[in-house]
């Protein structure tokens, strides 16, 4: 199923998996604690945090990003960092969660 999401479209994947037309993939673990996101071969992963009680996840602004081994000595500019929140907020909407970027 692909699904146009503002200027992106995306395409459910298995497990909570999504695929985007710009590149990227996202494997949402929200209860967990955390996103994978996945640029080719570069993969980060990144808390957000399930809120108690509700059913809603807040992804921070202020998260810092970094890609696992062996790109971890790459530095992610702030510009891109904050595009790939918005990425991953905009794959979580995607997906029906409840999600605030905050």
């Amino acid at each position: 199923m692909v699904v146009e999401g503002g200027d992106m479209a995306f395409q459910s994947l298995l497990f909570n998996r999504v695929k985007s037309d710009e590149g990227f993939r996202v494997k949402i673990r929200a209860y967990q604690g955390f996103v994978e996101y996945r640029e080719g071969s570069k993969i980060a992963r990144v808390p957000v945090e399930p809120i108690i009680g509700k059913p809603l996840v807040h992804v921070y602004n202020n998260t810092e990003i970094t890609w696992n081994p062996p790109h971890s000595a790459e530095v992610i500019p702030d510009t891109k960092r904050k595009q790939i929140l918005q990425n991953i907020v905009e794959a979580m909407k995607f997906r029906k969660y409840a999600v605030e970027l905050v």
